[in-house]
Parts: C-alpha cells; sequence; structure tokens
C-alpha cells in the first residue's frame, strides 16, 4: 500500500473505500492497485491510500461496512 497525505485540498471529503477509474486518471504513477482509501477534514486536510491488494481491498470494505 502507498499512502499520499495533502495539505489544502478538497475539503470534508467522508472516508471512501473506491475503485480505480476507468478513465485511467487513478494510475498513481504506474503502481498497479485494486482501488484506495481516501477522506480529508473540514479544512482539507487528508489522506488516499492506494491499495495494491484485493484482499486488502475486501478487508477494508468489510470493517467499513460493519460500522454502518
Amino acid at each position: 500500500m502507498t499512502t499520499t497525505f495533502w495539505k489544502d485540498g478538497e475539503e470534508a471529503r467522508r472516508l471512501t473505500l473506491m475503485r480505480p477509474c476507468a478513465c485511467g486518471c487513478d494510475e498513481r504513477d504506474g503502481a498497479k492497485g485494486v482501488g484506495y482509501l481516501t477522506a480529508s477534514s473540514d479544512d482539507g486536510n487528508g489522506f488516499s491510500i492506494w491499495i495494491q491488494s484485493e484482499a486488502a481491498f475486501k478487508m477494508i470494505e468489510n470493517a467499513i461496512t460493519q460500522g454502518e
């Protein structure tokens, strides 16, 4: 997994687990991956975790849906 942190980005992004976009905009400098987990605070400080394993993606997906 690769983690990216940012400041002054998109504000108040809810914790979201996503699959990569089919258009290729989520390529992460060529790193192969199955999706990402992302969120940010009200003032735009956030993170994205690029997930390279389907097993890890499913584990995170299950953890998130159990909390709903």
